[in-house]
């Protein structure tokens, strides 16, 4: 049978062509902003800020409300010091986001965090790593940054309950394990932190943290003698900044000891 030409359905297909050309043109848009989405998170993970920062300008300028986009801009303004204009980055895709699962913003309240951190503002702070422990309750890092915001607040009952929260979640790992001991040290409960520090330990044998933290303790007990010798052991464990053990405020009242000084000077040959 011939084929026949038939007008109507010429028409019908020219329609439907058009308007997959204008889908064509949105999808196209929607992908330019996820090119620069893509561009800036290279450059930042480069360490070129400044890239990564014109990137994120160049995808605002045709979608001004993109949340991933502006979570990007601050991460840049961070990385270049320019802590306002990141916080107002920060908030807003928080305030363009009020129905969004708040999951999807951990990553705008960690900036947040980060700012107020840097800024030393801990009451900030505290308020922001609280926002990501209820996203995430089961994130050991988080509870640990409460708790280290709380240390500075002086609110040591809280820095003891989410540094315990996140010794439940992580409690074989050795910066979790020195922190908690810290914080212990800080709230006066010697017998815990003493045996915080013995099972870093038992979980990693040759760590330089448990003789360190164990002198810590005895140093607060006014137990000379044991300080400077699990001092010394940390020494000889190499402890990661030896440089910092004649900064250390728990040894201070031996600055002036020959015998701490002899160490210090000793971490510092290793």
């Amino acid at each position: 049978m011939a084929l026949r030409f038939n007008p109507s359905r010429l028409r019908a297909l020219v329609a439907s062509l058009l308007v997959a050309s204008a889908g064509l043109g949105l999808v196209g848009c929607m992908d330019q902003a996820a090119e620069h989405r893509t561009r800036a998170n290279a450059f930042l993970r480069g360490g070129d800020a400044a890239a990564a920062l014109s990137e994120c300008d160049a995808g605002l300028a045709s979608k001004k409300d993109n949340v991933p986009l502006l979570i990007l801009r601050g991460k840049a303004l961070f990385e270049l010091d320019r802590f306002d204009e990141a916080r107002a980055d920060f908030d807003k895709a928080v305030g363009l986001s009020k129905n969004e699962e708040p999951r999807s913003l951990s990553e705008a309240f960690l900036g947040l965090a980060m700012i107020s951190t840097r800024q030393k503002d801990w009451a900030g702070a505290r308020t922001q790593f609280e926002k990501l422990v209820s996203v995430s309750p089961k994130d050991a890092v988080s509870h640990l940054n409460v708790a280290r915001a709380c240390m500075e607040l002086k609110d040591l009952a809280c820095a003891v309950a989410h540094g315990e929260e996140a010794g439940h979640l992580r409690g074989n790992e050795e910066p979790v394990l020195y922190t908690l001991g810290t914080i212990y040290l800080a709230a006066d409960k010697l017998q815990d932190a003493e045996s915080t520090f013995q099972h870093i330990c038992e979980v990693i044998p040759g760590a330089s943290t448990c003789p360190y933290g164990l002198a810590l303790v005895a140093a607060k007990k006014g137990d000379k003698p044991r300080a400077l010798e699990q001092l010394r052991e940390a020494v000889k464990r190499k402890l990661p900044s030896p440089e910092k053990i004649a900064l250390e405020a728990g040894f201070a009242q031996y600055k002036d000891d020959p015998e701490f000084q002899a160490i210090v000077e000793q971490a510092k040959q290793k």
